[in-house]
């Protein structure tokens, strides 16, 4: 395989180079999300995070529903509606060939439901109202469901922190943070990006996908930790040959999780529900950039020059 010929000590400036070009690349796009979008903030905060109401319905078709862009719907309903607040603020997606209805407004009382639900079927009826689904967070709620996914990923760093500190010693434990903080900021900013460009929202499974990302890269990055630990005690004479001989050893294993790992993950992708999908692809990015990291990154920290 290639990267069990590429040397980390000769390439050590090319991989601290493509690293800081991801996080640059990151940094833009949170700072473009925060000052000039919309929306205001780092990353497209879904109604999970800001509260809304979330309503999806079914329209009834015979064989295939025509495509209707989404743009002239909601121009459409600016026409209909007399609330200017919620036709300038809703979020409409069609999805599953062009059947699944999901719209997104601020929050609606019955009343104003029903009459957007009334001028959906004008627009792209007949709707099966039977299908109809909705779901509501209010703002309070979802200030607190920001809050909480934030303190949760904090204290999983803290707590991250501390088992690397006890585990290995302060030099390993800052490196090894190091490498999971790029990865964390890198897949932030992706979907920054994706914000940007693609309006996407992220909603409360994008925070458990940055947990998840989180325990995956330290668990790779400890196992190499340790492998090169345990081969300079028996052999500290060649200090940059040993660590290169330990990622070597290593990359085996961590190829090979993470190539299984990816597998479910690609599937949910392909062919899962929307609702996952983002989820899949936030996990699929973390796995990806964690892996690099643990294999590239991190050990190119220990090189001396």
């Amino acid at each position: 395989m290639p990267i069990l010929s590429f040397d980390l000590i000769k390439n050590k400036n090319k991989i601290f180079g493509f690293s800081s070009f991801l996080i640059l690349l990151s940094l833009i796009g949170i700072l473009y999300s925060t000052f000039y979008t919309s929306f205001k903030k780092p990353i497209n905060l879904g109604m999970d995070f800001i509260g809304g109401n979330e309503i999806r319905v079914e329209r009834i078709c015979d064989d295939e529903c025509n495509n209707y862009p989404p743009d002239l719907v909601i121009e459409k309903l600016r026409e209909f509606s007399n609330n200017k607040n919620i036709s300038n603020n809703i979020k409409l997606q069609i999805q599953n060939n062009n059947r699944l209805i999901s719209i997104r407004t601020p929050y609606l009382t019955i009343e104003e439901s029903n009459d957007l639900i009334t001028n959906i079927d004008k627009i792209l009826g007949p709707l099966n109202n039977e299908s109809k689904d909705s779901r509501i967070i209010g703002p309070k709620l979802g200030k607190r469901l920001l809050t909480n996914c934030a303190t949760s990923l904090l204290v999983s760093l803290v707590a991250i922190s501390l088992y690397i500190t006890f585990r290995f010693d302060k030099k390993y434990a800052l490196f090894a943070l190091l490498a999971l903080f790029h990865d964390l900021f890198i897949v932030f900013g992706i979907f920054s990006w994706l914000g940007i460009l693609l309006s996407i929202e992220v909603n409360s499974l994008f925070a458990v996908s940055l947990l998840t990302i989180a325990g995956y890269s330290v668990n790779d990055t400890v196992v190499i930790f340790d492998r090169i630990r345990e081969n300079l005690r028996q052999n500290s004479d060649n200090y940059n040959k040993t660590i290169q001989i330990s990622v070597y050893e290593s990359f085996r294993r961590t190829l090979f999780t993470s190539f299984t790992t990816l597998i479910p993950l690609l599937t949910l992708i392909i062919f899962g529900s929307y609702s996952l999908f983002w989820f899949s692809v936030s996990l699929s990015l973390g796995i990806l950039i964690g892996s690099y990291s643990s294999i590239l990154l991190a050990p190119s920290f220990l090189i001396k020059d």
